[in-house]
């Protein structure tokens, strides 16, 4: 077995430290991203659906397709407590309407 000098023992220890640190980071495509992206949104606006639906049992086929054409995450987010405490169907359109006005 081969002894480095210590100068190029230190640099291939670090050398060996980026490329280890570098396999155990996954490499996402864009494709792959905005795959992962959709994938958030439709499982946010589900989680709004079931948790209206759950509470007022029949949503307005117009407010399903409100819900599922929001393609802002940030709208969906602000949407998701809110479905949890609204009181009614219409206080939650407002919600929306307001959400959708802002952007």
């Amino acid at each position: 077995m081969m002894t480095l000098p210590p100068p190029l023992q230190t640099e291939f220890q670090t050398k060996l430290d980026d490329y280890e640190k570098e396999l155990n980071m996954p490499f996402i495509s864009t494709i792959e991203e905005l795959a992962q992206e959709k994938g958030a949104k439709k499982t946010r606006q589900q989680d709004i659906i079931k948790i209206l639906s759950n509470k007022f049992n029949n949503i307005p086929e117009l407010m399903l397709k409100t819900i599922n054409e929001i393609d802002d995450m940030s709208i969906l987010e602000n949407l998701l407590l809110p479905s949890v405490s609204v009181q009614s169907l219409e206080e939650f359109q407002n919600l929306i309407d307001a959400e959708l006005q802002q952007k």
